[in-house]
Order: C-alpha cells, then structure tokens, then sequence
C-alpha cells in the first residue's frame, strides 16, 4: 500500500533525459511556453524565489521545471512538495525533515531543501500551506537554514526556491491567511500562466500533440474539423489536464481512427459558445462537480482524474459546501 508521503514528487535528472532534451519536448507540448522562454531564461539567471500563478492545469510545474533546466542548478535535483496533498504534519516532516538519532524517535528523513541540495524545490499550492509552515517557511528563506524536527542543529538550505498556486494570494493575505511578507518574499519575481480559454488558438496544437501520445499504443487516429472547432469552442475549466483527459478519451472511443463531436462528453458538446467570465471558485466547483459526475460520485477515481488526494479533494467538497458522494 502506499503512503501519504508517496504524493510528494520528486524529479531529477535521472529521469533519463537531459535539460536540454526535457525542455524542447515541454515547449512542443505547450505553445506558450516557448512564448514564456525570454522570460523563463531571465528567471533562470537568478537565484531568487519566484511565484508561478495560474488555473489549475495550466502547467505550473511544467513551467518551473523549465526554469530549473534552464539555469545552472540544471545537474541538480528537482524537487516537489505539494502542500495541497498532504496534512500539516506531514508537509511539515517532508519540508524540514526529521531528526531520528534516537531510538524512541522516528526514522531520520531529510527534509525537502536538504534532498535538493543546490538544486530547487517546488512548493506546489503554496496557499494552502498552513500558517504555522508559513513562519517556518519564512525563516528558511531568510536565514537560508533549515532545522529538522526533534532537533536543534541547523542545516544548511541551498535550494533555490520556486512556488506555486492557483489562489490569488493577495487576497488571502487581506484576509489574514497569508503572511504578507511570506507573499512578499515568493513574488518578489511574478509569472502568470494564462488559461486555456484565453488562448484557443494554441488547443488545436496542443490537441494532436496529445493524441500523438494516444496514437503510440492505439494506431492511427485523426481530429475532424468538426472536432477541432468544438474543442476550441469550449472554456476548458480544467486547462491543459482536462483537455489531455478529453483527448485521451475520444481516442479510445474512436474505433475508426477519426474523432468527432460525438466522440467528446455530452455537456461539452452542450457548452454554450462564450457567456460571463466565472471566477476561479466558480471554475474550480464546476469542474470538481463534472469530474464527481463522470466519476459517478467515486471520490477515489474523481481524485486521480483531478490530480490531488483524497485527502485533499474532500477538503475541496467541504471547503465549498458541496455534498460529498461515496468513495466505494
């Protein structure tokens, strides 16, 4: 079975492939992020904290992985925490690690900036991090240290540090949820990652390189003129994700090997056109709510499909107010 701690990732460069290699594969994924390169080098020069702001699915991390290829922590590891997945104590052990030289104690583990060494950390869903993690989080920023649970030795923090969040932190800071110079600190440098909607002229780029991932193991399969207009037609609450999901499923769904509106999900064939921007709440209750529905109210499969624990997507269901369905 696995362990709450198995939703931390961790990516290096012993992936197999090199920076180099990684990165020209991620801008033929996404358009946009070869249109972010002038800024993403500009962020890789330096050694400072950076905040990636954007919708869920928009490829926060795909983009701070950029920026780690990009400067001279290449070499080194990549690490990610994402404090949306895990509960306070965990987060808390993954970030400053655990000091397990006695025996009543637990096992040594070395926390998230240790692991990295002079690589970067990912400090994925930063606004979900609980206040008493932001103060520690501040003091590791500021005096570039790190002390280990059960232990009063500080060790060395290195890492450069990058964070990311699909909430507007400004305005948990106005609303006391957020320590304002933490926000100071981690948006000292600001990268803000549009959402699909607001460019639907990259969707159709987008849409063939996934399918070209599908074709690998289910044959030849092709997107109908049909299919391409609805796909850019529709709003895409769940960006890059939901649109590979979309993708993925009209390819196993076309035993002819040609994609059309038929082959896509009902209510997005039913979307309207254009209508009144929704805020982020709005677009995260929606898509959370159609996820549960095609999951047939499986709070496990909903989880995966959305990319977070459960854990965390009952946290989302209460947070909202939303009715909670059965986990069987």
């Amino acid at each position: 079975m696995l362990s709450p701690l198995d939703n931390v990732s961790k990516r290096s460069d012993a992936e197999g492939r090199g920076p180099a290699e990684w990165l020209e594969d991620a801008i033929a994924r996404d358009p946009v992020l070869g249109r972010l390169l002038p800024q993403l080098r500009r962020l890789a020069a330096n050694a400072s904290p950076a905040l990636i702001f954007g919708e869920p699915g928009t490829g926060a991390e795909l983009v701070a992985r950029a920026i780690h290829d990009l400067s001279r922590r290449a070499g080194h590891p990549f690490v990610v925490i994402d404090c949306a997945s895990l509960s306070e104590p965990l987060i808390e052990a993954e970030l400053l690690g655990v000091d397990g030289s006695s025996e009543s104690r637990p096992p040594h583990k070395m926390g998230t900036f240790e692991q990295a060494g002079v690589g970067t950390v990912l400090l994925a869903e930063v606004g979900e991090l609980p206040p008493r993690l932001q103060d520690a989080c501040l003091q590791l920023l500021e005096r570039r240290e790190v002390v280990r649970l059960n232990s009063d030795a500080p060790v060395p923090a290195n890492a450069r540090c990058l964070a990311a969040t699909s909430i507007d932190l400004r305005a948990r800071v106005a609303a006391g949820l957020f320590r304002e110079d933490l926000h100071a600190r981690l948006a000292a440098e600001l990268l803000t990652l549009p959402p699909l909607r607001e460019r639907p002229e990259d969707i159709p780029a987008l849409a063939h390189h996934f399918l070209e991932q599908c074709c690998a193991h289910l044959g030849p399969r092709e997107l109908g003129p049909e299919a391409e207009e609805l796909l850019q037609r529709y709003r895409w609450p769940g960006n890059l994700r939901e649109l590979r999901e979309t993708v993925e499923e009209a390819a196993l769904q076309a035993r002819n090997g040609r994609i059309g509106p038929e082959h896509f999900p009902e209510q997005m064939r039913r979307a309207p056109e254009s209508g009144p921007l929704s805020s982020l709440r709005d677009v995260e209750m929606r898509h959370i709510e159609r996820v549960l529905q095609e999951a047939r109210g499986n709070q496990r499969r909903a989880s995966r499909i959305l990319g977070i624990s459960r854990w965390s997507l009952s946290r989302r269901l209460r947070k909202y107010g939303m009715q909670t369905h059965s986990e069987d």
